[in-house]
């Protein structure tokens, strides 16, 4: 399978060879932190792409966020989710999908709380590999973390919009390549997540992909989902601990040091006001199926 040096999301798409931005980066799991990779970007859309073609069974089979659990900070999370959903239209009839569930955690925490029409699927998950998928039978489909993933975006962002209602809801939780520094002088920033995100799409692209497929946007939330204004429950608290401790993912599955805040007192203020210091890198677009309207300056 040839490398990825050709931009696969643009209309006028740049390759390798001319990009000006590129970089080396190593993986951020403790098992492969060794192991290092190419990421470049697209000068015509600003995507960021990871060029190396791997086994990624092989590097998915240790992963550590496969480990999560429904603990408190996950619960305040989901909250998070369930909050943002509510307001462009979820209710408890909601017939709900979340595709690319993982372990289907986000379901576990909808059914928990009275919505009994959740559902999930996953291709990797065989108790959610099995979940019907009938064409349009979804009222609100999301893909939190997923897109980025997958090799063919804009044949997943087909998939999605498939199995949406028309008139539903298809929400999108990615990584946003233009608020992304490559060069970052502190490391890479943890939103490459090599050699996991193939390819990681700019807002511009993003909306450019929903144009094209007549999608409505509904409501834009350019921060993580999972921050709030809880001590230590903040997207920035927990990068910066995860840079603290050493870099790897692993961190954010294991016993918290404590240690670790006692030595730094940037890392003690990003704990209890955290929130008020997101970091830039995300965003949650929920997008209306069958209709169309122009894409928001």
């Amino acid at each position: 399978m040839p490398e990825n040096t050709v931009c696969n999301l643009c209309d006028s798409p740049e390759t390798y060879s001319k990009s000006s931005e590129q970089r080396q980066v190593a993986c951020h799991v403790r098992k492969f932190q060794n192991d290092n990779f190419t990421v470049w970007r697209c000068g015509g859309c600003q995507s960021l792409h990871s060029k190396e073609v791997v086994d990624l069974d092989s590097y998915y089979a240790d992963y550590p966020l496969k480990k999560h659990t429904l603990d408190f900070h996950a619960k305040i999370g989901y909250r998070n989710r369930i909050k943002l959903l509510t307001r462009c239209g979820l209710s408890k009839d909601t017939k709900i999908l979340d595709y690319g569930c993982g372990n289907g955690l986000f379901v576990t925490f909808l059914q928990s709380n009275g919505y009994a029409f959740a559902n999930g699927f996953d291709p990797y998950i065989p108790e959610y590999a099995g979940t019907p998928l009938e064409p349009g039978s979804f009222d609100i489909v999301t893909s939190y973390d997923v897109i980025e993933h997958v090799d063919n975006p804009k044949s997943y962002l087909e998939t999605l919009i498939s199995l949406v209602k028309p008139g539903g809801l298809l929400v999108l939780g990615t990584p946003n390549a233009e608020e992304i520094d490559l060069f970052d002088p502190d490391g890479p920033p943890v939103e490459l997540s090599q050699p996991y995100h193939r390819h990681i799409l700019s807002a511009r692209t993003l909306f450019k992909l929903a144009e094209d497929k007549a999608l409505e946007v509904v409501d834009v939330y350019r921060r993580f989902y999972f921050d709030s204004l809880l001590p230590l429950v903040n997207t920035r608290c927990m990068w910066t601990y995860i840079r603290s401790t050493g870099g790897m993912i692993d961190a954010a599955v294991e016993p918290i040091q404590w240690g670790v805040f006692l030595k730094s007192p940037r890392l003690l203020l990003y704990a209890f006001l955290g929130y008020f210091y997101p970091p830039k890198g995300n965003i949650l677009v929920t997008f209306r199926v069958g209709r169309s309207q122009a894409v928001p300056e």
